[in-house]
């Protein structure tokens, strides 16, 4: 007697299931990378900002005033990015807002905000990042240790 070669379809039925548990466990955790990918351009882009509001800061004693159009501190139109639509200053505030098209639906429309953190001692800034709008599994890990 031949023994019979290949797969049952039970077999065949198996492997498929499991292909399947495991796409439905890899593909939401890949559009949360993605996303904090994303989110991580806005960051790069009002990184570019923080010395000009350090400078001003530093002149005035106070953030109040430090806006989008002053010196150092270009208007919010020029800063865009592939999935940030603007970046605004207001009172040394950095409010970068995301596309609504062309970006993961976690991050479209909304806001990532940094600011600034005076230290009464030695004069430095430090800067906090948050955002009421977007979930803190969509946010970049440096996020939270800015």
């Amino acid at each position: 007697m031949n023994p019979t070669r290949g797969f049952t379809l039970i077999e065949l039925m198996i492997v498929v299931l499991i292909i399947g548990v495991l796409a439905s466990i890899a593909i939401p955790a890949y559009e949360n990378d993605v996303a904090r990918a994303e989110a991580t351009e806005a960051i790069s882009i009002a990184g570019g900002l923080k010395p000009a509001i350090a400078e001003l800061w530093w002149s005035n004693g106070s953030f109040t005033g430090v806006t989008s159009g002053q010196d150092g501190i270009p208007h919010a139109a020029s800063l865009t990015g592939r999935y940030v639509a603007q970046v605004q200053v207001a009172n040394g505030t950095i409010q970068a807002i995301f596309k609504n098209q062309g970006v993961s639906p976690g991050l479209a429309g909304k806001t990532l905000t940094l600011a600034p953190v005076a230290s009464t001692y030695g004069g430095s800034i430090s800067w906090s990042c948050s955002s009421a709008t977007i979930s803190q599994a969509l946010l970049p890990t440096t996020c939270s240790g800015l």
